[in-house]
């Protein structure tokens, strides 16, 4: 923490709303603020030293909030602060019901004092940052991460707990009506073509699809396709869309250069 020498006072002050807000003190948080005090957001302001505590315990019932003093600076009856948020979603916030994840952001203040109290406050938060961490869709995004590193570790049993019991998949060269079945397809690819799965891309595409653009390499090792080994190094592109319900996959559908990969590999193709 930095704070000025000048109007130390003023800088105490603070420090004890810090401490009486992190402990969810709010008498002595009153104590501390004017009866008019203001609090200026982007896109929103809060009138009043009662609304402001109100949302102080909205802050703390939904998130566990408590604050860490990084840097204080000192100008006239102004404070400047530089401070870490962190806590736990345990309650609804911009409409996303609890994970129970934990989060962090950054918020830098700017405090007018006046008549030994705070009296007005401007903040910049990063309320982006916060709800990418609390959002569905990085959970879902990170779900099907997970799958591709399953995949690629040969970690099979870990798709199990990734996956819906009624998950369906949307192929054309196959309908897989279960992951038992998925699974017994992609060690059996794993056996014959010791491929590899790139990330060119994985984003979320709505509340409840990811999609993930993937290049497969590998090496044509086994039987494939009715084909004797070929040792022949191989490449393929696959561009899968997948559906989450509560946070497991539900259903996928593909479009995969499967011609592609059997020209490779000297599978007979129709003319």
């Amino acid at each position: 923490m930095t704070t000025t020498t000048a109007a130390e006072p003023d800088a105490a002050l603070y420090t004890a709303f810090l401490d009486a807000f992190n402990q969810a003190r709010y008498e002595e948080v009153r104590d501390l603020i004017a009866a008019d005090f203001k609090d200026h957001h982007p896109g929103f302001d809060i009138d009043g030293a009662e609304v402001y505590l109100a949302a102080l315990r909205n802050a703390h019932e939904t998130l566990q909030i408590s604050g860490e003093l990084e840097e204080l600076l000192v100008d006239g009856d102004r404070l400047v602060t530089r401070v870490r948020l962190s806590g736990r979603h345990v309650g609804e916030v911009f409409g996303i019901p609890a994970t129970g994840r934990p989060v962090s952001w950054e918020t830098t203040e700017v405090w007018r004092v006046a008549d030994g109290r705070l009296a007005e406050r401007w903040a910049v938060d990063d309320l982006l940052g916060l709800s990418r961490q609390i959002s569905p869709e990085a959970q879902n995004v990170a779900v099907v991460q997970r799958v591709s590193d399953a995949v690629n570790a040969r970690r099979y049993d870990d798709l199990d707990e990734l996956f819906a019991a009624d998950f369906k998949d949307r192929n054309p060269a196959w309908d897989v009506e279960s992951l038992e079945q998925l699974k017994g397809i992609i060690v059996a690819a794993h056996q014959a073509l010791d491929f590899h799965a790139h990330l060119d891309g994985l984003y979320a595409a709505g509340p409840d699809r990811v999609v993930m653009h993937i290049t497969f390499t590998g090496r044509h090792v086994a039987p494939f396709f009715g084909v004797q080994p070929t040792g022949k190094e191989v490449t393929w592109t696959s561009l899968e869309v997948y559906r989450l319900e509560d946070f497991k996959v539900v259903e996928r559908w593909v479009q995969a250069d499967t011609a592609g990969l059997m020209a490779q590999i000297g599978v007979p193709l129709p003319q």
